[in-house]
């Protein structure tokens, strides 16, 4: 096992690459609030957990009540699913764009946010790490 494959920095990796993607979207929204006919997208994204699980507890017994998660041989892959999709719940304007700058504006505040916690776990994991090994 490498020193950043845990579950926890692949996962904070994956959710720093979506959110990134969701401030681009919401900003091509927000850039296209005067484009006649635009339809503002949504970004939406949740975690997926994908049984990849080889160990012997899979094998002998159905009921994951009795799994050990602290199994070496069991790796359960954990992804973060990344869905966007068309904005249906705003009103149009007469020129058929539904872009709603309120709510884009404070959707891109939120990502942002999301962005800079990710940024700063990641960061304190690097410094966490940079100290074991000097010393």
């Amino acid at each position: 096992m490498g020193l950043f494959d845990s579950v926890t920095h692949n996962l904070a990796e994956q959710a720093l690459d979506a959110t990134w993607y969701k401030q681009q979207v919401i900003s091509n929204n927000i850039a296209n609030s005067d484009t006649p006919d635009y339809k503002a997208k949504t970004v939406e994204f949740g975690l997926i957990l994908k049984e990849k699980c080889k160990c012997r507890y899979h094998d002998e017994v159905e009921d994951d009540n009795y799994h050990r998660r602290d199994d070496r041989n069991c790796t359960d892959p954990i992804e973060l699913s990344v869905v966007t999709t068309y904005e249906t719940n705003t009103n149009q304007i007469l020129d058929g764009n539904n872009v709603d700058m309120e709510k884009e504006q404070t959707a891109l505040a939120d990502a942002q946010y999301q962005y800079g916690a990710l940024t700063d776990y990641l960061n304190n994991n690097y410094a966490m790490i940079r100290a074991a090994i000097s010393k």
